[in-house]
């Protein structure tokens, strides 16, 4: 089924469209007086932001007030309401589903530059390395289906090794179906099928040739989550670290969803 492709539709379109999918999803609750948009609505309107990569929300909010909705709340405000959320928008991020294969892979997510690190004060950030270098903060977990689509993440500090987080990750391992799981060289091990090493004595004879083409989609949705701005703007909390990464992959998903039925 064809689905419309939301940076196209004028904003107040693709907002009714989003607003209308999201809404079942959102908890009820009382509309105060001084709340001038529903959440379902705000929700909306952020994802709209990363779909059509504008970096700050600053910038997306006064654009919004500016030239379409004047009747909006303050900046600040959206931004107090969105953190309120950020449970609903992880929940609609993911969903369980049957899966055959994954691959599985991590991003860092660096909260500062490594050399302002020891005057960083965020909380539970922690010096670790990544295949691009030495990061300060934490690390973006994933499984992949091999169309693209991001089934399960977790973020953890940087300093704990990638398998580590996949054998935590795996005890939801059978509530998707136990699928064949494909990651890199870091996750070899009986329960990933890995590529050999340079000079290994010992090569695993399930790995198969098709297998590193197929883990190329997790490096295809690595690429789009960054190019939306994951590695962009500051986080002072772990709180506004966790929306920005929901917000970040329910953006990416949607390519996935039907929202429009």
């Amino acid at each position: 089924m064809s689905r419309p492709d939301l940076t196209l539709l004028p904003l107040s379109t693709a907002v009714t469209i989003l607003s209308r999918w999201i809404s079942p999803h959102v908890p009820p609750k009382l509309l105060h007086s001084h709340e001038k948009i529903m959440d379902a609505e705000l929700l909306a309107v952020a994802l709209l932001q990363k779909l059509h990569k504008v970096l700050y929300f600053s910038r997306w909010w006064r654009f919004l007030k500016l030239n379409h909705f004047p009747q909006y709340p303050s900046e600040s405000q959206a931004r107090i309401r969105l953190a309120r959320l950020t449970p609903v928008i992880e929940q609609l991020s993911t969903e369980v589903q049957e899966l055959a294969f994954v691959a599985v892979a991590s991003e860092p997510l660096p909260v500062s530059t490594f050399k302002r690190a020891p005057r960083c004060k965020f909380r539970g950030a922690r010096h670790g390395f990544s295949t691009a270098g030495p990061v300060y903060g934490f690390k973006l977990h994933v499984w992949c289906t091999l169309n693209g689509k991001i089934a399960r993440y977790e973020i953890r500090p940087a300093n704990e090794h990638d398998f580590a987080v996949l054998c935590e990750m795996n005890r939801e391992w059978s509530s998707y179906g136990g699928p064949k799981q494909i990651g890199g060289k870091g996750y070899q091990s009986a329960t990933c099928l890995t590529p050999p090493k340079v000079e290994a004595r010992r090569v695993d004879p399930r790995w198969r040739a098709e297998y590193g083409a197929a883990r190329k989609c997790v490096e295809s949705a690595f690429s789009v989550l960054v190019g939306a701005g994951l590695r962009w703007g500051q986080v002072k909390t772990y709180l506004s670290l966790r929306l920005k990464v929901a917000l970040n992959v329910l953006a990416h998903n949607l390519k996935f969803i039907d929202v429009s039925g």
